[in-house]
Parts: C-alpha cells; sequence; structure tokens
C-alpha cells in the first residue's frame, strides 16, 4: 500500500526548518535565540542598527556574513544533489544511477587532482605556493576543475550508453571508469608534494565554512 507523501514533505520541510535554524544557533560563538530571531526579522534592537550594542554587531556579523551564507549553500547544495540524482536516474532509466556509481565523482576528484597534484609533479612547485590555487580564485579553480572532471566522464558515459546495450553492463562500465580515475588519482598523489596532498585531501573532505555572501548567491542563482 503507497504511504501518503503530504505527512512526509511535512516532516521534511519541519525538519529543514529546525535544522536550519541549529545551524545558525549552534557555533564557536554562542548567540542567543532570541538575538537571531530578532536579526533574522529585524525586530526589537535590530531594528535600528544605531541602538546596537558591540556584542550585538558582533551577532549580527556572525549571523549575516558567516552563518546564514553556510546555511543556505549547504541547503541548496543538498537540493542540487537530489534533483541531479533525479535526473541521473531519468536519463539512464536506472534507479541505481548515480555520480559515485557511475564513476562521475571519480571524474570531478580527477579534474581537481590533476589541477592540485599534477601541478606541482610537473612544474616542481606547487601552484598553490605561488597563491594561484588561494582564496576565492583557487576555489574557483577547484570548481572549474571539478566540473570539466564531472562532465567529461559524464560525456563518455553517454557516449557508451549508445553503444551498450543493458544498464547492468553501462553500470559495470562506469564503476571501472571510478576505478581507472581512483588509479590515477593514485599515481598523482604518489609523484605530489606534501603541500599538494594536503590540498587535496582538505578539498575532497568538503566545508562550507570559508562560503561568503556573494559565493552563496552565486550558487544560489546557478543551483535555481
Amino acid at each position: 500500500m503507497k504511504r501518503p507523501a503530504l505527512p512526509l514533505m511535512l516532516l521534511i520541510l519541519a525538519s529543514i526548518f529546525l535544522l536550519f535554524l541549529l545551524n545558525l544557533l549552534l557555533g564557536s560563538v554562542h548567540i542567543p535565540f532570541g538575538k537571531i530571531w530578532e536579526l533574522l526579522w529585524g525586530t526589537g534592537a535590530a531594528s535600528n542598527p544605531d541602538t546596537m550594542s558591540n556584542q550585538e554587531v558582533i551577532w549580527s556579523n556572525i549571523l549575516w556574513k558567516s552563518r546564514v551564507p553556510q546555511a543556505l549553500t549547504a541547503l541548496v547544495a543538498g537540493a542540487g544533489l537530489s534533483v541531479s540524482g533525479l535526473q541521473m536516474q531519468t536519463v539512464f532509466r536506472n534507479p541505481l544511477a548515480g555520480p559515485s556509481v557511475l564513476g562521475i565523482s571519480s571524474g570531478a576528484s580527477l579534474g581537481v587532482a590533476c589541477v592540485v597534484l599534477l601541478s606541482g609533479a610537473m612544474g616542481g612547485v606547487a601552484l598553490s605556493r605561488l597563491g594561484l590555487l588561494m582564496g576565492y580564485r583557487g576555489e574557483g579553480a577547484f570548481s572549474v576543475a571539478a566540473i570539466i572532471g564531472a562532465l567529461s566522464v559524464m560525456a563518455l558515459i553517454v557516449y557508451v550508453s549508445q553503444k551498450v546495450k543493458g544498464n547492468v553492463t553501462l553500470l559495470i562500465i562506469g564503476v571501472m571508469i571510478g576505478y581507472v580515475a581512483s588509479a590515477v588519482i593514485g599515481v598523482l598523489k604518489y609523484f605530489s608534494v606534501e603541500e599538494d596532498i594536503r590540498a587535496y585531501v582538505i578539498w575532497g573532505l568538503g566545508s562550507f565554512a570559508r562560503v561568503s555572501g556573494d559565493q552563496m548567491l552565486l550558487f544560489v542563482c546557478i543551483m535555481a
């Protein structure tokens, strides 16, 4: 018997709202829940910035310049992952299709590895030391490299899907592509310096800690 979708959707929306508030509330700096509510809606002392105390100004900067962009980016990233997963399952007509299964995630990792690891191995000096892969430009280089790597593998999978009959065979080929990409990344790690490997590992772990308001707006527009 099919379960009704409305109660589940209401539960998901309530969970999103609760977790969003918790993301704003929890952190290294404690901000009272009442102050967060005032700063979000511009009520109380937050309605007139000239009357805010120094502590309230600090809380406002932490909330609007750090926690809100991070929370919104995480929310939109989760929505984008779910939509892209549904699109892949629809295109390949297979409920098992996904970025990790078809090797697309490994392709993105390989793209970043070529920028971070291969550059240091070929040039002898890590590009991160030269400042080309640090800060906002560095994050942009990582993003472009990951997109190129993922799209390259995706194009290869689409081409193979036209030649191969059977979804199981296509999934096996996707897994093989993922293993090949992982093997290439392992070779690049072996010939890379420690600083480049550390930068690559940190990218692979992922973090919303350095998200700014401008980056958040750009990301939300792209995802929309």
